[in-house]
């Protein structure tokens, strides 16, 4: 009996690798899915897709309450519409994984709800946000200090001074965008009269980030690291 459950998983490991080569040559499948791929064979837990992101160890996909052996704690994926979400994180937020670098331990993350609030349509109408999501991400992840901050304003009156790098947002209102230092570097953004908010975001790797640019800046997410999964023990 052992010996025929062993005989079915190395076919259908074998029968999985070799499409995999296959399809690789015809340039189906991109050299990083390959990789993982092979690598991810050794324990059962092969990849899968979601969207345009490949998804695999520590990560892992799972539905409702079901779990997955794959998924290590805290790199849980919801896959909802052809888009992976942080499954660890509240719903609300939304935090949808754009790319996953599994060679540096790090993902590109947005949240889909901060775009709404720019929306007309939306329940509260135009705001600026008054909240940062990357304040919530907490274990296994880190807030990458390659992000920026982006810095945004709701103002009694618009201000007289310090109005430098200040651009109006779609809200109106009385309401500005201006960029900020990088993630980890302190700073006092207060502007009398004004209620601040600091939204981190990815922005470009060199040179200051463009407030005007604010909606895409914020659409295309910001960057998160994690530390490996401990190893299982060596029994």
């Amino acid at each position: 009996m052992a010996r025929a459950a062993l005989f079915f998983l190395i076919v259908a490991v074998s029968q999985t690798l070799v499409l995999i080569l296959a399809a690789s040559k015809g340039g189906c499948l991109p050299e990083q899915t390959l990789v993982l791929i092979l690598a991810a064979s050794d324990d059962g837990c092969l990849p899968e897709q979601c969207g345009n992101v490949t998804i695999a160890a520590p990560f892992g996909i799972v539905s409702g309450s079901s779990e997955n052996g794959c998924a290590q704690l805290g790199f849980q994926v919801h896959c909802t519409g052809g888009a992976p979400y942080l499954g660890y994180y509240e719903l609300e937020y939304g935090l949808q994984i754009l790319d996953i670098f599994y060679g540096n331990a790090s993902l590109l993350v947005s949240d889909v709800h901060k775009l709404g609030d720019f929306n007309a349509s939306s329940p509260q109408g135009y705001h600026v946000p008054t909240a940062n999501t990357a304040s919530k991400i907490g274990n296994p992840f880190s807030i990458s200090r390659l992000n920026r901050n982006l810095v945004f304003y709701n103002c009694t009156k618009a201000p007289v001074r310090e109005r430098a790098g200040l651009v109006e947002t779609v809200c109106r209102n009385n309401t500005f965008v201006r960029p900020g230092r990088r993630y980890d570097e302190p700073w006092d953004y207060t502007l009398e009269g004004c209620n601040a908010t600091a939204l981190t975001v990815r922005g470009p790797s060199t040179g200051e980030v463009n407030p005007s640019d604010y909606q895409e800046l914020i659409s295309d997410g910001f960057l998160l690291t994690w530390r490996p999964p401990p190893a299982a023990a060596d029994w």
